[in-house]
């Protein structure tokens, strides 16, 4: 097996860090790494010294300033942003209820935005935030529009159990994902947050961009969420023509 490049270490170090939901000790992010401790050690170092990362009062690394910063000047975000940001608050409006914009990246659920609803009291993902792709109807929505591959890698690895309600049997994650795949919109019901319910549906984004899903979030017990999808299906396809139309540059 050949040795992963000076790159792919680093972006290793920086995903395992970006994906845990409070900062990492050295070991943990290694482990997370799948890197020597010394080697860990010697790269978050140089990252500490650039601003990527900064380390927390006890001994601990989270993600920088410098690194939020550089992410916000991407071209392509400024561009994602403007062009879904007023499709995301006309679904808002239309539906009265909390919604957010997700895409998949590789096996990895990531929160591009979101937008609260008045007092519905829900846990909402911040901009850039790894969600549970297995847990979320966004997760399921996109695993049902992609190879089915991609589904064996992401069952591959054990099921995280978030909540008394989580599927975390592989054969019921599989039946959901099927029937997103045929039904074209998935729900969860306090898979990931007691007392959230969600559901989605998939934003065709073309051949250049990661896939993305379009969700309405409620506190549970709710009407039925399946009468969230004809304001969902058309906020999701004038997205879709937007964003399409906004080519990202190669």
């Amino acid at each position: 097996m050949h040795a992963r490049s000076l790159p792919r270490r680093i972006f290793s170090l920086l995903d395992t860090v970006g994906a845990a939901p409070r900062p990492l000790t050295l070991s943990e992010i290694a482990r997370g790494a799948g890197l020597p401790v010394s080697t860990a050690h010697r790269l978050l170092s140089e990252l500490l010294h650039c601003g990527v990362l900064v380390r927390t009062a006890g001994n601990r690394y989270e993600l920088g300033e410098r690194l939020w910063r550089l992410g916000v000047a991407a071209p392509w975000e400024r561009e994602l942003r403007g062009t879904t940001a007023v499709h995301l608050h006309a679904l808002a409006r239309r539906t009265g209820s909390a919604v957010a914009l997700t895409a998949l990246s590789g096996e990895r659920l990531v929160c591009l935005d979101t937008i609260a609803a008045p007092g519905a009291g829900l846990t909402l993902a911040d901009r850039g935030e790894e969600l549970p792709v297995t847990a979320t109807s966004a997760g399921k929505v996109l695993l049902a529009t992609t190879a089915r591959d991609r589904l064996g890698a992401v069952l591959s690895e054990p099921l995280p159990r978030l909540t008394p309600h989580t599927l975390a049997a592989p054969h019921l994650l599989t039946t959901q994902v099927e029937r997103a795949r045929r039904d074209g919109y998935a729900t969860a019901h306090e898979e990931a947050a007691v007392g959230q319910a969600s559901i989605s549906v998939g934003v065709r984004t073309g051949p250049h961009r990661a896939p993305m899903a379009l969700t309405v979030l409620t506190p549970v017990p709710r009407r039925d969420l399946t009468r969230m999808l004809s304001p969902l299906r058309a906020v999701a396809a004038a997205m879709s023509a937007a964003v399409t139309a906004s080519r990202p540059r190669v």
